[in-house]
């Protein structure tokens, strides 16, 4: 009677662990097919500077990405971005810091300009489009 319950609890641990198996080979399985999807949507480029990190930096985002979440992407990436946003009523989501600079060291602020043009929003409200050129700079106001 012993010996039976053992195979019984032998038989319950093995197929414990054949479910185990196809859980865990069906996530490793989909881990790739869901990077190549996410490489696939993204189709467009910008050229990016952003003072004291990157000089001309090709990065990839997906069509209707605005600025922030381009920024956001490739800080997940990059540990020397060390991006920082602040909220600000009426103004919405702006950069409060990149690298090593924080707005206000020395009087100085984070501003941009896309294809030598500053716009006049924030790079939460900011869609970016195929091509574009974005200069971020640490400066004093429209330097």
């Amino acid at each position: 009677m012993q010996t039976r319950q053992r195979w019984k609890i032998i038989g319950a641990v093995v197929l414990a662990v054949v479910v185990a198996m196809v859980f865990f080979y069906a996530e490793v399985a989909q881990a790739p097919r869901q990077a190549a999807e996410l490489d696939a949507s993204l189709t467009d480029t910008v050229t990016l500077s952003i003072e004291g990190l990157y000089t001309d930096k090709q990065v990839s985002f997906a069509s209707g990405e605005t600025l922030l979440q381009v920024l956001q992407g490739l800080n997940t990436q990059d540990p020397a971005m060390r991006l920082v946003v602040k909220e600000y009523a009426g103004l919405g989501t702006l950069i409060d810091g990149m690298g090593d600079l924080r707005n206000g060291m020395g009087g100085k602020y984070w501003q941009y300009q896309v294809n030598g043009v500053m716009p006049q929003v924030g790079a939460g409200a900011y869609a970016v489009k195929n091509g574009e050129v974005v200069e971020w700079f640490f400066g004093t106001s429209q330097e």
